[in-house]
């Protein structure tokens, strides 16, 4: 062989995709030396022996293994700390997400419901049959909305659409017939609905997540069989003291969101921002006694209000601007490090908004204390996969959450909600063998769960280095307009009128379609023109008497503003053509 054929093949092996970087799994793996903090809530246990037998521990000891199996593979984790593998409980996944999560010890994700049926199948599979490096894959396959509203523009993948309760028992048993973890219940549903679903998942052994729906509050779906609430939606309508100023704050919202990008979460916070101490203390031994799990997911509207902002955007800017990061499309984290909406916010709205996450932090505080279940749901990719689910458990200790708590909120919570107890959430014998070791001890600072030492799923310890060159085997089916809020693709439909004359002076016209913002621009001949926005659907147009001095037919197109560097193609419309007669 050649030096440079030697040179060559060195390079292609130490660039090789993530996906066939699996270790093999030893027979028997033996981690000794650590402190064991289990996932249970007891004690931390100094000096522990974990013995793992193929891919689920087989005996926790807290005296020396004496002697050491010779086969045994041994991982010396004196001054370590072993905590049990990270559950995300709120994922939108997508193809490019498995090195991020398992990079920052995320064992687990869980998929609600987003996803085309066969792909996400597939996906899970191909975890299963460990195909890839990347955490165990759950997923509800099915997004049941209910009801579809006319003002109600969403389109997800797998958004079923239905008008009954007959038909919603349907298709919850639908969704069991598929083998979904979960069912996953949305916007649209009334409270026959959900109590139809309820009555399905509890007689096949799942939980009923998702969205509580804009008609029914905290009280009536808990009483209607729903087990978690996301985003704690239908919280802030049983709580809150005066519904009108949560309705007039939304209308300010709404109007300072008008044209701009609305990649900003700040709108779950608004049901919060009135509160009934009284009405807590009522709803919560409810939600208690339901168990009821509430999803506290912090970590994206509170990116604009945390002290800690400044040096999380620190921290991303580094981690995104690696040249091994290239496989995450540039969109994602071009978006990820914006916060442009939220400086455009007048200061009397950002201290509503603020007022309305510190209420919704006390309720969780307060509920958690009283002994509710509260789960880490970042809704990932909206902020980055991984290391938010490290992040919302910093928010919950800052909040005042203890660190123990914060920890079972991405672990043993997560477990319980999702049926998986059998199998993980806890690090004891019979469980798989997913845990975290850690360099410091995460009940004394929770910011120590992303000292990350190593990370086992299965008994296997994961290749945690990120390649430019990662490629999902399995890429995703789905085929979407765009998948950046910030700057969304615009799409034109119509221009009004769509003819002048050759010599005009100058020609206003109107560009009608969707998607545009504040800042967007209109190019006639490739020549940018004035632009006003009136409104997402309608733009004023002014084109001058330069442009309409030849006859012929022209493209029209317009543009988004951009946040950051420009994107490739990003933010770009389709064209339509404009015709300037002979006179």
């Amino acid at each position: 062989m050649t030096r440079k054929a030697a040179t060559v093949l060195v390079s292609l092996i130490l660039t090789w995709p993530v996906m066939f970087r699996v270790s093999h799994a030893q027979q028997l793996v033996v981690i000794r030396g650590g402190t064991l903090i289990d996932g249970n809530g007891g004690p931390p246990v100094p000096n522990a022996t974990v013995l793992i037998e193929k891919d689920r521990i087989k005996e926790i000891r807290t005296t020396p293994l004496d002697p050491v199996p010779a086969n045994a593979t041994v991982i010396e984790a004196a001054g370590k700390f072993l905590i049990p593998g990270l559950h995300d409980s709120h994922v939108h996944y997508k193809d490019w997400m498995p090195p991020l999560y398992i990079n920052h010890g995320v064992t687990t994700m869980h998929d609600i419901g987003n996803n085309p049926t066969e792909w996400i199948l597939a996906q899970r599979e191909m975890f299963q049959k460990e195909k890839i490096v990347g955490p165990r894959l759950y997923a509800a396959l099915l997004n049941l909305w209910g009801k579809r509203q006319e003002s109600d523009l969403s389109n997800l993948p797998n958004m079923v659409i239905f008008e009954t309760a007959q038909d919603a028992r349907k298709w919850a048993q639908k969704a069991v017939d598929l083998k979904a973890d979960y069912i996953k219940v949305h916007e649209g549903f009334n409270g026959e609905m959900l109590l139809a679903v309820s009555q399905v998942a509890k007689a096949n052994g799942l939980a009923v997540v998702g969205h509580v729906a804009p008609n029914l509050d905290a009280f009536q779906a808990a009483e209607m069989g729903q087990n978690h609430f996301e985003h704690s939606t239908g919280v802030g309508r049983a709580i809150a003291k005066d519904p009108a100023e949560n309705e007039k704050l939304e209308k300010e919202l709404n109007q300072a969101l008008r044209g701009r990008a609305r990649d900003t979460y700040e709108p779950l916070v608004v049901d919060f921002y009135s509160v009934d101490p009284a009405k807590e203390d009522k709803l919560i031994p409810v939600l208690i006694q339901k168990n009821i799990y509430l999803e506290a997911d912090w970590v994206t509207p509170s990116r604009n209000i945390t002290p800690r902002k400044k040096d999380w955007a620190f921290q991303d800017m580094l981690l995104l601007m690696g040249p091994e990061m290239g496989f995450i499309p540039k969109d994602a984290r071009y978006r990820w490090l914006d916060y442009s909406p939220w400086e455009s916010y007048p200061e009397e709205l950002k201290a509503k908004l603020t007022r309305g996450l510190e209420n919704w932090k006390k309720f969780i505080v307060k509920f958690s204390a009283a002994g509710g279940k509260v789960v880490v749901g970042t809704a990932a990719p909206n902020p980055i996969p991984g290391i938010s689910v490290h992040r919302d458990m910093q928010l919950m200790v800052d909040a005042g959450m203890p660190p123990m708590k914060a920890l079972q909120a991405a672990t043993k919570n997560i477990a319980e909600m999702t049926r998986k107890t059998a199998d993980l959430g806890t690090l004891e014998a019979g469980k798989y063998a997913d845990l975290l070791i850690l360099d410091g001890n995460p009940l004394e600072d929770i910011s120590n769960t992303q000292k990350i030492a190593q990370v086992m799923k299965g008994g296997k310890i994961m290749d945690r280095r990120y390649s430019s060159n990662f490629r999902n085997p399995l890429p995703t089916t789905e085929v979407t307009d765009d998948v950046s809020h910030n700057s969304p693709t615009p799409t034109i439909t119509e221009i009004d009128p769509p003819v002048a004359l050759e010599g005009d002076p100058e020609k206003v016209i109107q560009i009608k379609g969707r998607r545009f913002m504040i800042g967007t621009t209109a190019y006639l001949n490739r020549v940018s023109v004035k632009t006003v926005f009136k409104s997402p659907g309608v733009l004023e147009v002014t084109v001058p008497r330069e442009l309409l001095l030849q006859s012929g037919t022209f493209p029209v197109q317009v543009v988004n503003p951009e946040p950051l560097p420009p994107l490739e193609n990003a933010g770009i419309s389709n064209k339509l053509m404009f015709l300037v007669k002979f006179r």
